[in-house]
């Protein structure tokens, strides 16, 4: 039987790698490794490179999911850094963003980076405000 060849494993980019390591950092609480994160991606600076179109409409569906699966949310319009594009969603209440959340994983959107929602803002009112996070895919 011949070999198949294997492909090397890329290394990952620096920026992904302060990212994985906000996340997965000693953190407090989750309020401060949510606070973290954010805080790394806003470092890499604006960005309107070509895969930020694939990002913001991947937000888009993940929004557009949710108002069809379980109600509709308020979404902000997405920012995007060199390291990935983030939108902060309201939900109305704790129920609501508990049956988004379960659905994260299981999410397909498209052609983008990987996907994650960071840990929630939980309002006096009630609501509960979660930032969704679409990363810069890897370079091929």
């Amino acid at each position: 039987p011949e070999a198949v060849p294997v492909r090397a494993r890329r290394k990952p980019s620096e920026v992904r790698l302060r990212l994985v390591k906000a996340l997965r950092g000693e953190h407090a609480t989750p309020e401060q490794r949510r606070d973290a994160v954010l805080a790394e991606l806003a470092a890499t600076g604006d960005s309107s490179e070509p895969w930020t179109a694939d990002a913001r409409a991947a937000l888009e569906t993940w929004r557009s999911r949710v108002d069809e699966e379980v109600l509709p949310v308020r979404a902000e319009p997405a920012r995007c850094f060199a390291a990935g594009c983030v939108a902060r969603v309201t939900f109305p209440d704790a129920h609501s963003f508990e049956a988004s959340f379960q659905r994260t994983a299981s999410l397909r959107l498209g052609a983008a980076g990987s996907h994650l929602q960071l840990p929630p803002e939980r309002m006096p009112s009630g609501e509960v405000v979660a930032s969704w996070v679409v990363l810069r895919p890897d370079a091929p």
